[in-house]
């Protein structure tokens, strides 16, 4: 009998908490592959918020499997155009804890793929100090993530009657931008925030749903890409400080009080209608990238999960396992909660 996608998956973390050597990676790349293709054919369209949560996921497995596959590559390979130096451990760490936590906030999620939670962290990791560089960037796509999201909800809620060509052509520019940006940092930055970042991250995952809601008049998908941007931007920011150490909260608030309140479909498929001012995240997974976990249902506001989000801890894990040498590097997943 042929595996569920949730059986594949656990049976990756558990390959992946042994150890990530050269006879591991096939096996393991094949059970994600597995559940990438599973999600793709449970969930083959974003309509709400669950349906968005499958294809983030979805994405997301494209950075791990490319990850495991170089887990034992010389230090230094770039891995989808990104240099994560020694970080790929940390990069694949994340990206698993991610996973878990966005189905485990999402019961309409569970009940196709309901991966086994990993243990809480013993050690939170602290905030990453941003320089002036990623200052300035993240501020940008903190009010970027909150604005065109609005913008597109305002189209929306008119019946789609303004012409949505130059909104379109701002999405592509921001998920363009953050992923470029991205590719640019490299090292433990990128490790800790590609997955949130790139095209084929929360980010990007999301702003292509925003578009395709815009093009095809899909409120319900606008709705949810638009709650998904707000949290993952609060969700990053939470996890860094600012240049003069300072947190990223003001700026999350400003970005966030122009916020619409949405019209039609609900953006979860299970739980009713709510409002964009409405969406929420679980109850602590014991991670600390709440932001992105949206649960279908409403729990608590954006103001709540900024609160929350400013002094939430990021995952940690592989961040610091050494290369092995030039030529071979022996993730041990392990390290995950041994912090």
């Amino acid at each position: 009998m042929a595996l569920t996608i949730t059986e594949l998956f656990n049976d990756a973390t558990t390959r992946e908490i042994g150890g990530i050597g050269p006879d591991q990676v096939n096996l393991i790349v094949s059970d994600l592959v597995g559940v990438q293709q599973g999600l793709n054919t449970a969930f083959p369209q974003v309509t709400d918020l669950t349906s968005l949560h499958a294809h983030v996921i979805a994405n997301q497995l494209t950075e791990e499997i490319a990850s495991v596959e170089n887990a034992n590559s010389p230090v230094g390979t770039p891995i989808l155009g990104t240099n994560l130096g020694q970080y790929v451990g940390r990069a694949i760490n994340d990206i698993h804890r991610d996973i878990i936590d966005i189905a485990q906030a999402d019961p309409g999620l569970q009940a196709v793929f309901n991966p086994t939670p990993l243990p809480a962290l013993n050690t939170p990791a602290a905030p990453f100090h941003d320089d002036a560089t990623q200052t300035e960037f993240l501020t940008k796509f903190i009010q970027d993530s909150n604005h065109l999201g609005q913008a597109a909800i305002t189209i929306a809620n008119s019946g789609f009657k303004a012409d949505a060509s130059e909104l379109v052509q701002q999405i592509q520019t921001f998920a363009q931008n953050a992923n470029a940006f991205d590719q640019s940092q490299g090292g433990l930055w990128s490790a800790r925030f590609w997955n949130e970042l790139r095209s084929d991250g929360t980010a990007g995952t999301a702003a292509s749903a925003l578009i395709d809601g815009l093009q095809s008049h899909n409120a319900g998908e606008i709705n949810a890409a638009a709650q998904q941007l707000a949290m993952n931007a609060s969700d990053v920011a939470g996890n860094n400080l600012q240049a003069d150490g300072s947190s990223y909260a003001d700026v999350v608030a400003a970005a966030q009080a122009t916020a619409v309140t949405p019209q039609g479909p609900t953006a979860g498929s299970t739980h009713g209608r709510q409002n964009l001012a409405e969406h929420g995240h679980s109850a602590d997974t014991g991670h600390g990238d709440a932001g992105h976990h949206a649960p279908a249902q409403a729990t608590q506001g954006v103001a709540d999960i900024v609160a929350a989000g400013a002094s939430a801890p990021t995952p940690l894990g592989l961040a610091d396992v050494a290369h092995a040498g030039a030529d071979h590097q022996h993730v041990h997943f392990a390290h995950i909660w041994s912090g």
